[in-house]
């Protein structure tokens, strides 16, 4: 490699990489030295999405190779045991072909810590365990915490890792908070939430996410509305009479009445999932497809949204009954296994 020189000052000048343009978004973007922590690691989210999400990343090289994977839960397991656990759902779910010597590599770099999120000395060993993994595996101090746990508890965990000394990292490393929705349960509580996580957490540092957003179909909405010459000119309000978005399910709460009962159906899927979608479809296309540009059109949208006066009259809420889904005979809602009987919580919602 020949440093290139100026003819006139002779002042070395950075080099670049010609073949490295950052603007060829065909390249692989490869992670640095990091671990992710994973808290509620045992949930319905973590095991049909993110574990086999970070061994599909593993597995296309995406991912270094003394990545770390902490997993936090109350379960008295060892870390065989949760290896196991992890590499059954990984089978189960991943997108991209099962390798063993993939797996090998990823599994060196598991780890578990059995917890409350009240418990202080579960904390101390998460600590510990992110130390370790700096030392072993030459993580950096890169570290992430993804909270795929019940609002209720974003809090808690919240203040427990600037406790343990987790929340703040050291010079030249970076710590990342990963908060799923949904985010609050009213305006108050949601700046409530933001007030206590940015006291933790660099506001930079904090990603509030909806995962929804990187299904295929949702992010095929772009390309179908802008890049279509034969719909983007009556995509408008003068040539399209109404919109009806609609999210169907074929399956219960499916083991999650710990996280559903007390959000339902409007929190969980209209109050993020199905708001973003209506702003995808109504927006006007933005100036570039960065996440201010985008969100700049959002806003616009979602600021000129207008409620019904009436919403009762406008607005719908109930609970699935016992029935047949499909060939199979399946219990209603209150007969979930942990939900209560008198609970009153919608499963499906309309507005």
């Amino acid at each position: 490699m020949v440093r290139m020189t100026d003819s006139v000052s002779a002042t070395p000048t950075a080099w670049t990489n010609p073949l490295r343009d950052p603007r060829d978004l065909r390249l692989p973007r490869i992670a640095g030295p990091c671990s992710i922590v994973i808290f509620g690691v045992t949930g319905d989210l973590s095991r049909k999405k993110l574990l086999p999400a970070i061994y599909d990343l593993a597995n296309r090289g995406l991912l270094p190779p003394s990545f770390g994977l902490t997993g936090f839960a109350r379960r008295d397991w060892t870390e065989d045991h949760f290896r196991d656990f992890v590499r059954e759902h990984v089978q189960q779910h991943c997108r991209t072909p099962f390798r063993e010597s993939t797996w090998k590599q990823l599994a060196k770099g598991i780890r578990f810590v059995q917890g409350t999120f009240d418990d202080s000395a579960a904390f101390a060993r998460l600590s510990d365990t992110v130390a370790e993994l700096d030392r072993d595996r030459g993580t950096r101090g890169n570290h992430a915490f993804y909270m795929s746990v019940p609002p209720r508890a974003f809090p808690v965990v919240a203040r427990q890792l600037a406790d343990c000394g987790l929340a703040r990292s050291s010079e030249g490393a970076w710590r990342r908070v990963i908060i799923e929705k949904p985010f609050g349960h009213d305006l108050a509580s949601a700046k409530e939430l933001d007030r206590v996580v940015s006291e933790v957490f660099d506001p930079s540092s904090v990603f509030r996410i909806d995962h929804y957003l990187g299904k295929e179909t949702v992010q095929n909405m772009l390309a179908l509305r802008f890049a279509n010459a034969m719909y983007e000119p009556i995509w408008n309000a003068n040539y399209v009479d109404h919109v009806q978005i609609t999210m169907a399910e074929d399956i219960g709460v499916a083991g999650r009445a710990g996280y559903y009962d007390g959000i339902g159906a409007a929190r969980d899927i209209i109050q993020n999932h199905l708001l973003q979608l209506l702003a995808l479809t109504a927006m006007e296309e933005p100036v570039s497809f960065t996440a201010s540009d985008l969100t700049s059109e959002k806003t616009k949208i979602l600021s000129a949204v207008r409620l019904p006066k009436d919403l009762a009259a406008h607005t719908a809420r109930g609970q699935y009954a016992a029935g047949w889904q499909g060939s199979h005979d399946v219990v209603g809602y209150l007969e979930e296994k942990g939900i209560d009987p008198a609970s009153t919580t919608e499963t499906y919602a309309a507005i």
